[in-house]
C-alpha cells in the first residue's frame, strides 16, 4: 500500500509545473560577467566597479525561438533589447546585432562572452545556468 501511495505522489509530482523550467536546455541565462584582466572573480569586479557601471547586466538566450535578450539595469532604468540568434551550435551561440556594432559571441564551453566594440575584443567570463 505505501509503495502505491509513493508512486502516485511521485506520479503527480513529476507531472504537475512542480519541475517546469529544471529540465529546460533551450534556455540559457548569463550573468555575473567580468572581465578577467580587471578582476579574478566576478565579487571582486563588483567591488571595484565604478558607480556608472550598470547594476543589472545580463543575457537570457531563448534557442528555441531564436532570440537573444539583453537586460541592462542602470539609474533604476530597466532596459531590455532584443538580438536574432543567427548562429548556435554546441559550442557556440552568436546573436546578430543589426545596428552594426558587431555580433554577440557567447562560448559555452569556457563561459564567455566576446564581441568587438569600436575596434576593441572584450571578452567577459560569465556564469552561465
Amino acid at each position: 500500500m505505501n509503495k502505491i501511495l509513493g508512486i502516485i505522489v511521485l506520479s503527480l509530482l513529476l507531472s504537475g509545473n512542480t519541475y517546469a523550467g529544471w529540465f529546460d536546455k533551450d534556455k540559457i541565462t548569463v550573468k555575473k560577467c567580468y572581465d578577467p584582466t580587471k578582476a579574478n572573480n566576478y565579487k571582486a569586479y563588483k567591488k571595484q566597479a565604478s558607480q556608472l557601471d550598470a547594476k543589472k547586466w545580463e543575457w537570457e538566450l531563448n534557442l528555441k525561438e531564436k532570440i537573444a535578450y539583453r537586460i541592462i539595469e542602470r539609474d533604476g532604468q530597466l532596459k531590455i533589447d532584443q538580438f536574432k540568434i543567427k548562429i548556435s551550435t554546441k559550442s557556440y551561440i552568436i546573436a546578430h546585432d543589426p545596428s552594426g556594432e558587431g555580433d554577440y559571441q557567447f562560448d559555452l564551453e569556457n563561459e564567455a562572452y566576446i564581441t568587438s566594440i569600436f575596434g576593441m575584443n572584450i571578452r567577459l567570463l560569465c556564469n552561465f545556468s
